[in-house]
């Protein structure tokens, strides 16, 4: 199109008009014989504005170019994204370098290259990238655990996908499924610093109500949650004799606030009686006690059956019915308020 333009540029503006559509009429003929609907390119469109239209083109204007991001982007897919094929293993090995390395010297287009890979890779091939770069950073070299904390200033959009994996990993399982203190310290600070990470939940159900997806889509399976629970209850356990009331209590009262707010976001679905029955062998916890009985301030969305979070208004277990008067009753306890609404529903105590 360029070489025909030149030649326009030397005729007249009628004259020019016309060769154009000459030149139209040619391209789109030979395009039906391949393609019963041709395909308007940007050159033709041009020519017509310039030429028939008469609306002059920027001098010096230069095409846009895909930006380096993105090519970037392309180019880290088309190298690591598992093809389900022998080659996957040597990928994955190759990813696992390379992402260390950019640990290591901090190469931030690197890390978002491998946040975005994260993001959209199946969990099991997550899970090998985030074991690798545990062993690199928590267990091979002794304190090479600040080396990856530090990243987080730099890639909060890595340090973000990478918990999410971690957690993948880490199922409790076994000794060997269990994380190292030095990766659990890191995590706490990471969240600590910005707790965004934690956020997320908050907002679910707005997004969950758009999509006409509240109530019906639990991105918190509960099958995960059993296996917490019980890791929380053998280490009660075992704490129990070293005096360490306070820290199981502050582990339940954390427990607690996140099996409310993941039900009131419509994160975790599942019925009062399995989450009694999942709790039943945990401490005794006043908070938990009123997160698993109830009451939850009615939700205007009916999809989830009755029995089911976030829709609970039966008062919590250990008190009573509330009385019609209750200031004729002056003498019966009340509880410290915990306002049971669809959001952040309890006091925040700072980790010690």
């Amino acid at each position: 199109m360029s070489d025909i333009r030149h030649s326009l540029l030397r005729r007249d503006a009628l004259s020019a008009a016309k060769e154009v559509l000459y030149h139209l009429d040619i391209y789109f003929s030979s395009q039906l014989q391949s393609a019963p609907l041709p395909i308007v390119d940007k050159g033709p469109v041009e020519l017509l504005e310039e030429f028939v239209f008469q609306v002059p083109k920027e001098r010096g204007a230069q095409p846009k170019e895909q930006t380096k991001d993105s090519v970037r982007q392309i180019i880290f897919s088309s190298l690591f994204s598992p093809q389900g094929n022998k080659a996957d293993d040597n990928r994955m090995s190759l990813l696992g370098k390379l992402v260390s390395m950019a640990v290591a010297v901090c190469r931030i287009p690197v890390l978002e290259c491998a946040a975005s890979w994260l993001q959209r890779t199946p969990v099991v091939y997550c899970v090998r990238l985030a074991r690798a770069l545990v062993d690199d950073y928590c267990c091979l070299v002794p304190g090479s655990v600040q080396t990856l904390k530090q990243i987080f200033s730099a890639s909060p959009r890595f340090c973000c996908q990478f918990i999410t994996s971690v957690t993948a990993l880490y199922d409790l399982s076994s000794d060997e499924l269990i994380p190292p203190l030095d990766l659990l310290e890191m995590i706490v600070t990471w969240i600590f610093e910005d707790p965004r990470v934690l956020q997320v939940l908050m907002m679910l159900q707005v997004h969950l109500t758009e999509k006409n997806l509240y109530g019906r889509l639990g991105l918190i399976l509960f099958d995960h949650m059993v296996p917490l629970v019980e890791e929380i209850n053998r280490l009660a356990d075992e704490l129990n004799p070293l005096n360490a009331s306070q820290e199981i209590e502050l582990s339940l009262d954390r427990l607690a606030q996140a099996l409310q707010v993941a039900m009131a976001s419509g994160a975790l679905l599942c019925t009062r009686d399995d989450l009694r029955t999942l709790c039943s062998r945990l401490p005794h916890n006043n908070l938990l006690q009123l997160v698993i009985s109830g009451p939850v301030q009615q939700s205007p969305h009916a999809a989830l059956p009755p029995g089911f979070y976030p829709h609970i208004h039966t008062p919590p277990l250990g008190y009573g019915a509330v009385p019609a008067h209750p200031a004729a009753h002056p003498a019966l306890p009340t509880h410290p308020g915990h306002t049971f609404i669809s959001g952040m529903t309890f006091p925040f105590r700072p980790i010690r």
